[in-house]
């Protein structure tokens, strides 16, 4: 076996592990998603940064606005898994100026992103 048909086992190799670790993302996204919408509306809110780590942001609130769970997905590898962010648990939206400038730059544009009206 010569050198190209080892880069191309190699290639093939990486290639399936990151369709499955992609699927193990989606699958953890997806479970999170679902618990979380039997606990109320669920809002997404995502950065729009091209070359920076995406943000996501998922809320879940009553029908008073008071927000029961809140989860956030950031990171550039297929290894980011939601994670709660607890800020925001027991909130009322619209969130306070103060509530919204204690969160980092991207959490804070994807919860503007979630709670827009668009």
């Amino acid at each position: 076996m010569d050198s190209t048909y080892a880069l191309i086992i190699c290639a093939g190799f990486a290639w399936v592990l990151q369709i499955v670790t992609g699927f193990l993302q989606m699958r953890a996204f997806n479970r999170m998603l679902q618990n979380m919408s039997l606990k109320g509306t669920v809002k997404i809110g995502k950065t729009s940064s091209r070359w920076k780590p995406k943000t996501l942001v998922v809320l879940a609130h009553d029908a008073n606005g008071l927000i029961i769970d809140a989860s956030i997905m950031k990171g550039v590898t297929i290894f980011a898994r939601p994670t709660p962010l607890s800020a925001l648990i027991h909130a009322r939206i619209p969130l306070s100026d103060r509530m919204i400038s204690g969160l980092e730059p991207s959490v804070r544009e994807a919860v503007s992103c979630a709670l827009s009206t668009k």
